[in-house]
């Protein structure tokens, strides 16, 4: 089981979300425990808005910016195995 970090940066004025894409930004997606994922949802939505690259603090006040994130619970499937290459005995 995992946990799947969703974020998105929200404006009041507006009414609308935008979901970043957390690669651009070097963050998983993907946690091992709830615990993670919400730790790393709080401080990374926090880095998003207030790193000083992305929006500026005239933005995000004229917007109304804030950050929404959720943590889902999602079924990782095994790996499947490794088909045997042919001529090769199984």
């Amino acid at each position: 089981m995992k946990y799947l970090l969703t974020i998105a940066i929200c404006s009041l004025t507006t009414g609308e979300c935008v979901a970043p894409k957390l690669e651009q930004f070097n963050m998983d997606n993907y946690y091992g425990t709830h615990y993670g994922c919400v730790r790393a949802g709080l401080g990374n939505s926090f880095e998003i808005l207030f790193d000083g690259k992305t929006f500026s603090a005239n933005h995000i006040e004229k917007l109304e910016l804030y950050p929404r994130f959720s943590c889902e619970k999602i079924v990782v499937p095994p790996p499947k195995p490794k088909e045997a290459e042919p001529g090769t005995p199984s």
